[in-house]
């Protein structure tokens, strides 16, 4: 009889016949896959942090290397081993460089502590290139640094004041060697207004192999004032008061004025007179030297200097 012509009762016994029986074979089977497939062998990347113990400050050399945050390991294990392990689940691996000379660190897998069953495949790096340097200490001014312009009419009165005006700076002797100056973040001077501002600013730390010792923190103070500029108004005559000369060496001078850029553009040259005052010279003396004064400055100008500042006159006989 073909399968096609038997009763349905027998294909009905074929799947409900002995149900439970078959069940229960079918979930062995299973647990029998899984049991043989966790434990085939198996390997899986993770990353381990790496903590350096360094020598001291007070080493005569330190380590200028850049030590790598963290290792991978290539693990292998039985898979189901594996699948459960996490990153977060191995300790970070402590390497010790406290005492300085080593040319060459190698990760060694017995350094890392790892669940049982479980062993190192690979490291990667393996090994770390060690490069030692000198120590060296110096004491460096301070510098601000500036950014922005103040707004028209104002300026930046001299150098900005720091406090404390030296720091201490110390790291690799070839880079603590080339510095001459420390300085700090910029400040910006734009908006403000009149008057002394304050300000507690970080001190820039140069690239390489350094640290300040003391708190990288210092207050800068700016000062900011009406601007103020400089006028030359060069060959200006010399007059006389006071008497008659009968000669003046030389005749004419340059007036430098000091103010607001606006007040002193506004000045008109020949207002500006430079003279000599002939009733403080002795007559009977001859040629002599006389001072120059100057008169029509205007308010909120001062005069910043005439060249020469004395000239040769001879006064006439009386």
């Amino acid at each position: 009889m073909t399968a096609a012509a038997r009763p349905p009762s027998l294909l009905r016994g074929l799947f409900l016949d002995n149900v439970g029986l078959k069940a229960l074979s079918l979930a062995m089977a299973m647990v029998l896959f899984w049991v043989v497939r966790g434990s085939e062998g198996a390997q899986r990347a993770v990353f381990v942090d790496v903590v350096a113990v360094l020598p001291p400050p007070s080493a005569a050399k330190m380590l200028t290397t850049e030590l790598p945050a963290k290792v991978r390991l290539t693990l292998r294990g039985s898979r189901s081993l594996l699948n459960n392990v996490r990153s977060d689940d191995i300790p970070p691996v402590q390497i010790d460089l406290s005492e300085p000379g080593a040319s060459v660190y190698y990760f060694e897998p017995e350094r890392f502590e790892l669940p049982s069953g479980i062993e190192v495949a690979e490291i990667a790096p393996d090994a770390v290139t060690l490069s030692w340097a000198d120590r060296a200490v110096r004491t460096l001014p301070v510098r601000a640094r500036v950014s922005g312009r103040p707004d028209t009419g104002l300026m930046l009165v001299g150098e900005p004041a720091v406090r404390p005006a030296t720091l201490t700076v110390r790291g690799a002797a070839p880079d603590v060697a080339v510095l001459d100056v420390l300085r700090t973040s910029p400040i910006d001077v734009a908006g403000l207004g009149p008057g002394r501002h304050e300000r507690r600013v970080e001190i820039e730390v140069p690239a390489g192999h350094l640290e300040v010792a003391e708190d990288r923190v210092v207050s800068v103070s700016v000062e900011i004032a009406p601007e103020i500029a400089e006028r030359s108004i060069p060959r200006q005559e010399l007059a006389v008061t006071g008497g008659s000369l009968r000669e003046l060496r030389p005749n004419r001078v340059r007036v430098t004025l000091r103010g607001p850029p606006a007040v002193l553009d506004a000045i008109d040259a020949p207002s500006i007179v430079p003279y000599v005052d002939a009733g403080t010279l002795d007559p009977a003396a001859g040629a002599q030297p006389a001072l120059v004064r100057v008169r029509g400055i205007p308010e909120g100008v001062e005069l910043a200097g005439v060249e020469p500042e004395e000239v040769l006159a001879t006064p006439v006989a009386r």
